[in-house]
């Protein structure tokens, strides 16, 4: 949306969706924001992955390493005080992975880290894994003792995987992700506000999940997030020839964009470029930096970035609310080395494999990922072995956790099947339960199977389960199996006819209930379907597959009138209704 200005501000954010305890909140808009830096800023930031089993390895999670030695080089120099810590020494990564790149494989990347740019990196803190994350929060909060009764920024930087229910990122660990340390939300409030009431703090993550810091409503302060808070962050694919991860596509948007906002600004400003006449302001810098990530950067990428700013100051002058300096980045940007486009894996199927019916990735990186989902779907009681319908998904789960390979062909099938069980099935079922308010351990908690297996010891709970699912079932609640998902998975409706057994409620409020869930589920299918409906007709291979057989055949396509077949917005037509 155009303002007066002919800046750009993100449409839907208004003085009446802001709240009283600062930040947006219960939001999470589709926009994004560079981290605040400014002359008396000050800089802290911490990678998160540790070097276990070759985790460090650009192959593995090295490109939190890449996004980690990027904003390095950019930030250098440019605040009062920069403290970077981590717990892998930069030579260590070099002298067993060589070099770390950070971009696109289709076209020209930038080495953020060889054995040349070592004598950079002399400023960062290097901790023991088990010691990083105490050691990051309890520098932070000295910070934040040091600017008390100031409003100095702390920006705040965070690389690491986060977790998909409590948002939380693993800093540090000495073994495998699920047994390291985790910085949740409670432990990064209580570290800056210690000796601080009121500190202004500027956050930017690129963990997974990250829109669930943006959501918090007892957070004041700004936050940047590459993704919504039911998203996994994406990074570059890998190459053919390495099979390495260059970093994330968020990453790559803010440098971007910082460079394109200085380019503009150096031309609306003086000749010397030295002064800028007209900075933007923070809302416009965030749609400035989504258009770019969205068109520029990679336009396939859904693109559902989050962000918050501290007392909800969008409209503030840009330099005045981030203090950003516009006059740097291109130069730094082009003083690293750069390498040629490498080999993208689409050129050569037998290098790659399709993940989850939707990117194609190299099979080391493919089976990297499917090992982190089996270990969580195998940790959820996903029902026995034996089980007709669980064969091949537990057998490979199985030989995957246990480090054997599985055969390329069953990658694909396994991503989807384990993507329908985790996230169509079990997170519906709790997403169910929360909706109807009832208190219960969430789905992957509970042992749906042996709960039902002692039902016959209790004929008259066994009866009132027995009639409810059948009234789940009857309203078809949760997707059915399509394609390489596979079976059926019967734990989601299990599970929620074992929560309304155990409720008190009558049979009448039950019904009602899940005759309320349909309703709602109904009308996101249909939200869902316009949506993907509106995607392929406006496909350009789509109208291009379309014109060729029009020509073949002597007819033309037709537009239909905008006046005799108005749209509706997606909210006006179904009320607004659907799943969060």
């Amino acid at each position: 949306m155009a303002g007066s200005s002919g800046m750009i501000v993100p449409a839907g954010i208004s003085e009446s969706e802001t709240g009283l305890l600062g930040g947006l909140i219960d939001r999470a808009y589709p926009s994004l924001c560079p981290p605040a830096v400014a002359k008396d800023a000050i800089v802290i930031a911490v990678c998160g992955p540790n070097d276990f089993a070759d985790n460090a390895s650009p192959e593995h999670d090295g490109w939190f390493f890449s996004d980690f030695f990027l904003f390095h080089h950019l930030l250098k120099g440019t605040a009062s005080k920069q403290i970077w810590m981590t717990c892998v020494k930069p030579e260590t990564l070099v002298a067993k992975y060589k070099e770390y790149a950070h971009g696109n494989p289709r076209s020209t990347r930038k080495i953020v880290l060889d054995a040349k740019m070592l004598s950079e990196t002399q400023d960062i803190d290097v901790h023991h894994g088990k010691d990083l994350l105490e050691r990051f929060l309890a520098t932070l909060a000295g910070l934040c003792k040091d600017v008390k009764g100031t409003q100095r920024p702390i920006l705040v930087l965070v690389f690491g995987h986060g977790e998909s229910e409590t948002f939380a990122i693993t800093i540090g660990g000495i073994g495998e992700h699920e047994s390291c340390p985790q910085l949740g939300l409670p432990k990064f409030k209580q570290a800056i506000l210690r000796h601080n009431p009121n500190p202004n703090i500027a956050l930017l993550t690129t963990s997974c999940y990250g829109g669930g810091w943006v959501q918090s409503p007892y957070l004041n302060a700004t936050v940047m997030s590459g993704v919504n808070h039911k998203e996994e962050l994406l990074s570059w694919p890998t190459t053919e020839s390495q099979s390495r991860c260059c970093g994330s596509r968020y990453a790559t948007g803010i440098a971007w964009a910082l460079i394109k906002q200085e380019i503009a600004g150096i031309r609306r400003g003086s000749d010397d470029g030295q002064e800028l006449n007209g900075s933007p302001t923070f809302a416009s810098l965030v749609a400035t930096i989504h258009q770019t990530l969205k068109e520029e950067v990679d336009p396939r990428e859904s693109c559902n970035i989050s962000f918050s700013a501290k007392d909800d100051l969008l409209g503030t002058e840009y330099r005045a609310r981030t203090g950003f300096p516009l006059t740097s980045y291109h130069e730094r940007w082009e003083s690293l080395k750069s390498v040629p486009p490498g080999q993208h894996g689409n050129k050569s199927k037998s290098a790659t494999v399709r993940f989850a019916e939707s990117i194609d990735i190299s099979i080391p990186a493919a089976e990297y990922r499917l090992r982190r989902m089996a270990l969580e779907y195998m940790r959820s009681k996903p029902g026995p072995d034996e089980a007709a319908k669980n064969h091949f998904v537990h057998n490979s789960c199985q030989r995957l956790i246990s480090g054997k390979q599985i055969p390329a062909n069953d990658i694909e099938r396994l991503s989807a099947a384990l993507i329908y069980r985790l996230k169509t099935i079990i997170a519906r079922g709790t997403e169910y339960k929360d909706r109807l308010g009832l208190i219960f351990p969430d789905c992957h908690e509970c042992d749906v199977w042996l709960y039902t297996a002692n039902l016959s010891k209790d004929p008259v709970k066994e009866a009132r389960y027995d009639q409810i699912r059948r009234l789940v079932l009857d309203r078809e609640l949760f997707d059915r199996a399509s394609g390489n998902e596979g079976h059926e998975y019967a734990k989601g409706f299990n599970y929620l006819a074992m929560v309304l057994t155990e409720s008190k409620w009558p049979t009448m409020q039950i019904t009602v209930a899940l005759d309320t869930l349909a309703k709602l589920n109904e009308e996101q299918s249909r939200a869902a379907f316009t949506v993907r409906y509106f995607k392929f007709w406006q496909d350009r291979d789509v109208r291009n597959m379309l014109g060729t057989i029009a020509k073949s055949t002597k007819r033309r396509l037709r537009s239909r009138s905008p006046t005799k077949h108005p749209r509706k917005s997606l909210e006006g037509a179904f009320g607004g209704l659907g799943f969060a």
